[in-house]
């Protein structure tokens, strides 16, 4: 009798390894015991053996990752959360119904509401770690439901500080029934702002866009001291330049709170705040700032940023119509541009240019000795002094060498003007090169590596173009071209081209690249 009971129990062994143990649980285990001994009415001593080969079990696990402590599985779910690069400038509230569940996070293989749902030990881990909740991304529609759930994104967050991004859309709005003049409201947004405002002591870095006013819950929330914290802020008062602009009262309150961060270090402001308000925001202490204004007024401020490692600057006539500009907004005026003397940025690592006119009159004006990154995006390039003399002789005159270039032009000559600026021997140290305006076999052919070209870009490794509209075989014998043995010029490894019109030869050999190592990524017609 025994010897049956053992072999029953052993079927019963054997079908339960083949279950996950998170599953079946303790409970049903100690549950077949019972129900076994019952059956087979066990002796002691068979009983014991039993219960060892069960206690066996179920302390080995089914997944290795069950092996890991909750602190050990916390920091691997920090590791990809912090792999996340929040940036306050490119972040995107995904559009209601896009993703298919409820979330304030805006990356899915991030988001812990679904690290929650895997078992039991990921639920308890993902709960009990505050930083896994510390982004928040809100589009602020009409969906009651993004109420409660940020009041369970903040409690879970606990005391960590909050890198947050809202985005209200026009969906909910209402009229005041007290003030029938007054802009139309959205009720949802000065709720969701309100519990956001209660944070204010925990904000480390926050993009705010509204659609068309500052919410009376912010203006009248915020105070003097009360964003301790505060690292990186961005306000927009409204979604797009064409809406009428609120007025500076709200805006000015806001930002007055906000500088007084003794932490700030980076922003954004609205055109109409930095033209009338430049005087007010503590430029020494920022290392980075994205700016829309007059050129005349950024030579102005630009003295006074002697900490800046990053800046981006924006011609007013890129983002506006001249009909759309206010009344106090001052166009660019070439003869007060001309007394204007040399500034030295000396921390300056990455500049960022998007330009109506030609980039002169900014880059002529400039010294920057620890220069590494320069993109630039222009839309006319009919100055007098070319785009390729004014950087070559900033590059020279800064005495530094560019890593990063990247270039959008909507000029006809553009393309010609991409492989000069690419001939200059101050860009020998260039790794990586994106080119986002259409390209041909001219650009492509300037690339490749031959005899007589074989010191264009000798450091290339990472190559993005845009639009492709080349000859069959032509990217391919670039890339090979540029695929080195020899010691002192680098490999191309990472290679990406926007659209492209999916050539044979070009499509063989990128299989067998990326066979070999080299990361290719191509969009095709």
């Amino acid at each position: 009798m025994e010897s049956i009971a053992l072999t029953s129990f052993g079927l019963l062994l054997n079908y339960t390894r083949t279950m996950n143990t998170s599953v079946l649980g303790t409970s049903n285990i100690i549950m077949a015991i019972g129900y076994g001994q019952k059956q087979a009415s066990l002796t002691l001593p068979a009983l014991k053996h039993v219960q060892a080969k069960l206690r066996d079990l179920l302390i080995t696990p089914i997944s290795p990752i069950q092996t890991l402590p909750t602190h050990v599985l916390a920091k691997i779910f920090l590791s990809k959360h912090q792999d996340y690069a929040y940036d306050r400038w490119e972040v995107h509230a995904p559009h209601d119904g896009s993703l298919p569940r409820i979330s304030l996070c805006d990356d899915s293989s991030l988001d812990p509401m679904l690290l929650a749902q895997v078992c039991t030990q990921w639920r308890q881990t993902a709960l009990t770690t505050p930083l896994l909740w510390s982004s928040i991304n809100i589009l602020c529609s009409d969906k009651k439901q993004r109420v409660p759930l940020l009041k369970a994104w903040l409690e879970h967050s606990g005391n960590t500080p909050l890198c947050i991004s809202f985005t209200e859309s026009t969906s909910g709005f209402i009229a005041s029934a007290e003030r029938p003049d007054a802009l139309p409201y959205s009720p949802l947004s000065e709720e969701i702002i309100s519990l956001l405002v209660e944070q204010a002591f925990r904000w480390k870095k926050i993009d705010f866009t509204f659609a068309r006013q500052i919410p009376a819950a912010l203006a009248d929330g915020l105070s003097l001291g009360s964003v301790p914290l505060l690292e990186e802020a961005s306000i927009a008062s409204r979604d797009a330049t064409c809406e009428t602009f609120g007025g500076l009262t709200s805006l000015r309150k806001v930002w007055e709170a906000l500088h007084s961060s003794p932490s700030l270090l980076s922003g954004k402001w609205e055109l109409e705040y930095l033209e009338s308000h430049f005087d007010s925001i503590p430029w020494a202490q920022l290392t980075s700032a994205d700016v829309t204004m007059s050129l005349e007024f950024l030579m102005i401020i630009l003295p006074l940023c002697v900490n800046l490692k990053e800046l981006r600057y924006t011609d007013p006539l890129v983002a506006y119509h001249p009909d759309n500009l206010s009344p106090c907004v001052q166009v660019q005026d070439e003869g007060c541009l001309e007394s204007i003397e040399k500034t030295i940025l000396p921390e300056l690592q990455h500049l960022t240019l998007k330009m109506y006119e030609p980039v002169d009159a900014i880059l002529d004006r400039l010294t920057l000795p620890k220069l590494r990154s320069y993109d630039v995006q222009v839309s006319q390039d009919n100055s007098e002094r070319p785009h390729v003399a004014s950087l070559k002789d900033l590059l020279a005159r800064s005495e530094c060498r560019l890593e990063d270039l990247t270039f959008d032009s909507s000029d006809t000559d553009a393309e010609a003007t991409m492989v000069k600026i690419l001939s200059l021997p101050q860009l020998s140290s260039l790794s990586s090169l994106e080119v986002k305006r259409p390209t041909t076999d001219v650009l492509v052919d300037a690339l490749k590596r031959t005899s007589d070209s074989r010191n264009l870009l000798p450091n290339l490794e990472s190559l993005y173009l845009g639009a492709c509209r080349t000859r069959n075989g032509g990217l391919s014998e670039m890339i090979l071209s540029r695929q080195s043995v020899v010691d002192d010029l680098a490999s191309l490894t990472i290679f990406e081209v926007g659209r492209w019109e999916c050539h044979t030869t070009d499509m063989m050999c990128f299989e067998v690249l990326a066979e070999e190592g080299v990361c290719i990524k191509a969009s095709f017609d």
